[in-house]
């Protein structure tokens, strides 16, 4: 530590070093940050997914067509066929 005080070479050296350090920390969390909020979306996603499917096999059941399902739920017909065979 005392070399790299009195060498302003090593010293300025040292500090852009560190620098270098915290900026590609700082990357990482940001990354983690927005991965994170990337994930949330896709979960939130799946289970809008999750719960219109549900909601298409209720109406199945009821013995509405394929027609009707699809522009309630915007399940394309070969998804709504493939619930009918579950």
């Amino acid at each position: 530590m005392e070399r790299v005080s009195q060498d302003l070479e090593v010293l300025l050296a040292y500090e852009a070093r560190r620098k270098a350090l915290l900026d590609e920390k700082s990357a990482l969390k940001r990354a983690e940050s927005l991965e994170k909020i990337e994930g949330d979306k896709i979960g939130e996603q799946r289970g809008i997914e999750k719960i219109i499917k549900t909601m298409a096999l209720g109406i199945i059941h009821k013995g509405i067509d394929n027609e009707t399902i699809s522009s309630l739920t915007g399940l394309s017909q070969e998804e709504i066929n493939n619930l009918r065979h579950q």
